[in-house]
């Protein structure tokens, strides 16, 4: 064989294996999250029923009801579920170091009643940017359903938002929502229930997640799938995954085309 049919070969060999590598960009999937759960509840704190979505390696509860979590704790873990039921020990403080950790690129999902005074998170965690929705210190019922505003949002991969079952009440916030944020459901009356912040790490779920309420498994599974880290899509100009493989097999055809033609006319 000639050098130049064996430098040929070699670089034939190189695409051919870049073809599968490049098939599989963007499809790997993220491990299992590790939670902690920050809460201003006396009352049951949903560790069982979260552990059973399949999503979580471990899920563990944090009182914030006499003191508030430094950011060094916080950042221990991969997500954060925080909620109040109870006034928390300072609010202002507590929604600091939430907002210090999402600012680190970890998840945050602030549930019923993070939005609703007295029992509000505020701090950082209020200003425009940090949580997509907003108390305006209006609180009231909501309809007891969930209407998707954005459906193909990855959050409501598998749910059914018909068979989710919540426990409400007079205290719900009807909350606004905050500049850049993302709607992405309603209770069908005009209540903001699920919104995603513009940096996509914040998401304000206005539901109570307690365990002792009547919130059925496709409610935390619903749950659960606000704390899985999201990722906006690509921007147009970047080929998708399927493309840059055909990429890749039309430049090795188109090579060994060339080698062929160079070897018949030897």
């Amino acid at each position: 064989m000639m050098k130049g049919d064996k430098r040929m070969k070699r670089l034939i060999l190189g695409l051919a294996a870049l073809v599968p590598l490049l098939g599989g960009v963007g499809q790997a999937k993220a491990g299992l999250i590790n939670l902690a759960i920050v809460e201003a509840d006396p009352g049951d704190v949903p560790v069982s029923q979260l552990m059973a979505t399949g999503l979580f390696s471990n899920v563990t509860d944090i009182s914030a009801s006499n003191s508030t979590p430094t950011l060094a704790q916080l950042n221990g873990f991969d997500a954060v579920l925080a909620y109040t039921n109870f006034i928390p020990a300072d609010g202002t403080a507590l929604g600091n170091v939430l907002a210090q950790y999402a600012d680190e690129g970890h998840q945050v999902t602030l549930a019923t009643y993070s939005f609703s005074d007295p029992w509000a998170i505020g701090g950082q965690m209020a200003t425009p940017g940090y949580s997509p929705l907003v108390n305006l210190g209006v609180n009231g019922d909501v309809s007891g359903n969930l209407v998707a505003v954005n459906p193909s949002d990855p959050m409501f991969n598998g749910i059914n938002l018909s068979n989710v079952v919540y426990f409400h009440n007079g205290n719900f916030a009807h909350p606004g929502l905050d500049s850049g944020a993302t709607l992405l459901a309603t209770d069908g009356s005009g209540i903001d229930m699920i919104a995603r912040n513009s940096k996509g790490n914040i998401v304000g779920f206005n539901l109570f997640p307690g365990a002792g309420e009547n919130n059925n498994s496709e409610f935390y599974q619903l749950l659960g799938q606000t704390l899985e880290p999201f990722a906006p899509p690509p921007p147009p100009s970047v080929p998708e995954p399927a493309s840059l493989t055909m990429l890749s097999i039309g430049a090795l055809c188109s090579v060994v085309c060339c080698w062929r033609r160079r070897r018949q006319s030897v």
